[in-house]
């Protein structure tokens, strides 16, 4: 098919089919699709054929498991992404021209920095925005991956994140990583700790749904069969809790711990290893227009994670001063 005819039957696809196309999307199911759409399957049905039709090719394989996308329907998929993420864009310049000032920005982040450090960064987005519409989520590397990509939010905050090609880093920080313990323990006191300090006590390690799992696993290796390993887990919530009870210790950044670090529950130690260091970036889905309401969004995180990184490089030379 030539370039222009393509683009013409893309432009068709523009209509009531985005909607039909991704009700079957998200619920791999002509039937669960229709009743969400309050539509006949049969009138669905009709739909996609027609959308299949115009392409020239299926969109989805019909398996006993439900409907799947092909690798043309994934295609189409990122295009239909687009082309709603457009018409948010469209609804949001408008409104700037008639001096409107709201729009809905969804984010997505990891859990770590879910406290302190966003509850301050949103709340202030809320006072020079009033009328924003925030919609903040906490997921892992991969379901944030996932939802970017699929544009179902517009701003993803994640650790070491390896970005896939539709993906685009806006930001970035970096900190140490470091030992995470009771205010009160022995090590609590030192400027850093080396691993080797650590193999004396039992030990709460990241699992594999978090990006610290990767940044750790060099420095661990060496010492498997040493290691006394209470507890694996991916909530960084659950991993504080378990230091604060004595149960081990832990890895993480400073950032998942200020309120237990002013309170003075627990303390955080940096590694005395190099490798010991986490990126924390901000992405958001590659070509897209960004809406005025993430743009400024995306300065205010700018700002924050260059104050955050400027405080943990401080708080090193503190420590090493004191030392």
């Amino acid at each position: 098919m030539r370039r222009s005819a393509r683009s013409q039957h893309m432009m068709r696809l523009h209509a009531r089919c985005i909607l039909y196309f991704n009700a079957v999307r998200d619920h791999g199911s002509i039937r669960e699709a229709a009743r969400q759409l309050n539509v006949t399957p049969s009138a669905l049905t009709r739909q996609i054929a027609q959308m299949e039709d115009e392409i020239g090719a299926p969109l989805f394989d019909r398996l006993p498991g439900g409907m799947v996308l092909t690798a043309v329907g994934e295609i189409v998929a990122r295009h239909i992404v687009t082309v709603m993420q457009d018409a948010v864009r469209t609804d949001e310049q408008i409104a700037a021209l008639a001096g409107m000032r709201g729009g809905r920005i969804g984010v997505m982040m990891v859990e770590g920095i879910a406290g302190d450090l966003m509850a301050r960064l949103l709340a202030r987005m809320t006072r020079v925005w009033p009328d924003i519409d925030l919609h903040a989520e906490t997921g892992s590397p991969a379901q944030i991956v996932a939802a970017l990509s699929g544009g179902t939010t517009d701003l993803g905050i994640a650790f070491s994140l390896n970005e896939p090609d539709d993906l685009r880093r806006v930001a970035v920080a970096r900190f140490p990583v470091g030992v995470v313990m009771p205010a009160d323990h022995p090590l609590a006191g030192r400027s850093s700790v080396r691993m080797e300090d650590c193999l004396d006590y039992r030990l709460i390690l990241p699992s594999e749904s978090l990006s610290l799992h990767q940044v750790m696993e060099p420095m661990l290796h060496p010492w498997r069969d040493r290691l006394d390993v209470v507890l694996e887990t991916g909530s960084i919530e659950l991993t504080n809790r378990m230091v604060a009870a004595g149960a081990g210790l832990a890895f993480q950044s400073r950032l998942a711990l200020a309120f237990d670090i002013g309170r003075g529950a627990l303390a955080h130690v940096p590694l005395d290893d190099p490798r010991a260091m986490t990126d924390l970036g901000v992405y958001v889905r590659e070509a897209r227009w960004l809406p005025p309401a993430l743009e400024r969004l995306i300065v205010e995180v700018r700002e924050a994670l260059r104050e955050q990184e400027e405080a943990a490089r401080i708080h090193g030379v503190k420590d090493l001063v004191a030392e």
